[in-house]
């Protein structure tokens, strides 16, 4: 199952709940092409810290953090997992010359290395919030946060499936256009989402594209999807090929 760079990096840096840094470490040990992304992640960390001066990179994250309590879910303070791929953000490796005199390089923060397309959801609790790794149980009633990474891409698309095949459009919050995309580690969308008590799996899709197109298209393909049935391993919505697209999926606990 797909496990999105923002949840990655949270596990790397220790700030996942332990259910969920537990269920990541079993994927690293079973699957080879995670473990070869994680290991690009320590590669890529490396680079960065050979290739800038760490004075330099403080000040870039100070400058790029929000305030106090701003763009953090439902309000509340950002987490230290969001902050730190927020430096990842900052540090692209770019293509630049260092003259001569200790001038700060000039970085492309739109493109982000290694980075794709991907959602992340955070979760409210009674203390906070807390972030949900993919595949993770959820309840009728929980107040979700969707954000989302464009990497790059200019126009974006976020609708969930439920297990009653219902369809849900996330992002554009209206209009028929997809959404012109931020740049950024993790854009929260504006509105939180509260699980109803459609049974099974609750499958969210960000559908991505360089030009935009129509909601329409997306929701239909969705629809196609959905009469299928909703199963834990999405199925891929059938787009044009000029659109990319990545799943995030919560399994629905319904008590009796």
């Amino acid at each position: 199952m797909k496990i999105p760079d923002l949840i990655l990096e949270q596990y790397r840096l220790g700030e996942l709940p332990r259910a969920e840094a537990d269920r990541v470490s079993r994927l690293l040990s079973e699957d080879p092409a995670l473990r070869a992304r994680h290991e690009a992640l320590d590669q890529s960390d490396e680079e960065i810290a050979r290739a800038y001066p760490a004075g330099w990179l403080a000040q870039r994250i100070r400058a790029r953090l929000p305030a106090p309590d701003a763009g953090a879910p439902f309000g509340w303070r950002v987490p230290l997992a969001v902050v730190a791929t927020l430096a990842l953000a900052v540090l692209v490796v770019p293509r630049w010359i260092a003259p001569r005199g200790g001038v700060a390089p000039t970085v492309s923060e739109d493109r982000i290395k290694g980075l794709k397309p991907s959602l992340a959801i955070y979760r409210r609790t009674s203390t906070g919030s807390e972030t949900l790794a993919d595949g993770s149980v959820a309840r009728p009633g929980d107040l979700l946060r969707v954000a989302y990474t464009g990497a790059g891409k200019s126009y974006g698309v976020i609708l969930s499936i439920d297990g009653r095949s219902g369809v849900t459009v996330h992002l554009p919050s209206g209009g028929d256009r997809a959404a012109p995309l931020k740049s950024g580690p993790a854009i929260l969308l504006d509105q939180a989402y509260e699980l109803d008590d459609a049974p099974g799996w609750e499958q969210f899709y960000f559908v991505t594209g360089e030009t935009p197109f129509a909601v329409a298209d997306i929701v239909n393909a969705a629809r196609k999807t959905a009469a299928g049935g909703v199963r834990a391993t999405p199925a891929p919505l059938p787009v044009s090929r000029e659109l990319g697209q990545s799943t995030f999926s919560i399994q629905k606990e319904v008590r009796p």
